[in-house]
């Protein structure tokens, strides 16, 4: 029961490891879309 118990911890510890690397990949592109779209207009003028 306790290993089956460490299994379904450590899971759940990758599972919002993951989440949380997700998220920040996810501002990481956000925060590099609005950049070069910045750049672009500003280019553009």
């Amino acid at each position: 029961m306790t290993a089956l118990a460490d299994g379904h911890e450590l899971l759940h510890h990758l599972l919002a490891d993951l989440l949380v690397k997700g998220l920040i990949v996810l501002a990481a592109v956000l925060v590099l879309v609005v950049g070069a779209v910045l750049i672009w207009k500003k280019a553009g003028r």
